[in-house]
């Protein structure tokens, strides 16, 4: 099944192009990375550079296509959404270099099927979540508009909720509806399972117990915007990322067409714009409403930090939760007339870069980076 755009986002195997011309009008980022150079740094540990395919094994041996998706499980193991291979792919990190075993899909079968392994099909699998206990994972099947999870223990595949065709309702299991799901983060007492409902401009949760599905916050596919508000008087524009604290009680989003990162209050599905300035790219480190985004994609969590994947700026951002403060951490390194300069750069942060930040995951002091287009997982240690 040929894979391309779909209704604007960047699905599948032909968004990498898009990508990297997004890289070429993008405004310059200046780079805050003083108090960082030297003691960050930037290696390839897996993938070659723009060499596709679906090929296990080790460091540069391995062949991606347009990873999407990123999960750490308890025991350091990383679990990649394969997308453009329609592949779950389990890494293994030792020292500077990763052992990659596909777990699940075939490659380039896109189609939907539960089963074990490479019994199961997907079609453009995304965002990854991992239960606390780490025996499950869930999967946004983007274009199948489902939920899926699997059983680590044995590699089986089973939905969770959806159905085939586009839908915006609610309901249990296979009666509810959703439009090109783009990433989950499950609670931390495991019972419910938030998802980006890109299609839809929505934020919607899966009870883990009964499989009922109900919206949290946005107005709908006709309605995107970037309202802050409770429920459905917010609105979004194909939000994708999200991050949830560890108490559960605050999930922060990735408004990605917007350009915005926005927070929930998940006991009252109040929203409100944490930083970005909406509908604006750019590249402006600084507080709250001064900073500035271009296509934030994905997020990663740990402490009072978040990590941001802005996208098309080619560049890992930081924001302080505890003043709003954006701070630029590796990537995004301009040239003399101002435009990012895209490249496979490894070293410290001030010299490192990257094509796409498309995925990120944070784990014991190092978070992980799907450069996206150029077919590679990246370490960046902090």
């Amino acid at each position: 099944m040929h894979k391309g755009q779909q209704g604007g986002k960047m699905t599948g195997r032909k968004s990498s192009k898009k990508a990297v011309m997004a890289l070429g009008v993008t405004a310059g980022l200046l780079v805050g990375m003083v108090g960082h150079a030297g003691a960050a740094s930037v290696s390839t540990i897996a993938g070659a550079f723009h060499e596709r395919g679906d090929v296990d094994g080790t460091g540069s041996q391995v062949r991606f296509e347009y990873v999407q998706g990123m999960v750490s499980a308890p025991d350091g193991t990383i679990y990649v959404a394969d997308t453009g291979n329609d592949l779950i792919r389990k890494v293994t990190v030792s020292g500077g270099s990763a052992t990659v075993v596909t777990v699940a899909g075939v490659n380039h079968h896109a189609r939907w099927r539960d089963g074990v392994g490479t019994a199961a099909r997907f079609n453009n699998p995304e965002g990854l979540a991992i239960s606390s206990d780490g025996k499950t994972l869930y999967i946004a099947d983007s274009r199948n508009n489902r939920i899926r999870k699997m059983d680590l223990a044995t590699n089986a595949v089973s939905t969770v909720a959806g159905r085939a065709f586009p839908g915006s309702n609610d309901g249990v299991g296979t009666g509810a509806g959703f439009y090109a799901p783009k990433s989950v983060a499950v609670s931390p007492d495991g019972k419910t399972l938030y998802v980006s409902d890109s299609g839809n401009n929505m934020i919607r949760k899966i009870d883990l117990a009964t499989g009922t599905v109900s919206t949290v916050a946005g107005k709908g596919a006709l309605a995107s915007g970037s309202d802050d508000g409770v429920g459905s008087a917010a609105s979004f524009r194909e939000p994708r990322g999200l991050a949830i604290t560890p108490d559960g009680s605050i999930l922060y989003v990735a408004d990605t067409r917007n350009n915005l990162i926005r927070k929930i209050v998940v006991a009252t599905n109040a929203v409100s714009t944490l930083a970005g300035h909406p509908g604006f790219p750019g590249t402006d480190d600084g507080a709250g409403s001064s900073a500035y985004f271009n296509q934030p994609v994905t997020l990663a969590l740990n402490g009072s930090t978040l990590y941001v994947g802005d996208s098309s700026n080619a560049s890992i951002r930081a924001i302080d939760l505890t003043s709003n403060a954006v701070t630029t951490v590796a990537g995004g390194v301009k040239s003399t007339g101002g435009i990012p300069i895209s490249g496979k750069e490894d070293g410290d942060v001030s010299d490192a870069r990257f094509q796409y930040t498309g995925a990120i995951v944070y784990t014991n002091g190092v978070l992980y980076i799907a450069d996206t287009p150029a077919e590679t997982i990246r370490m960046l240690k902090l």
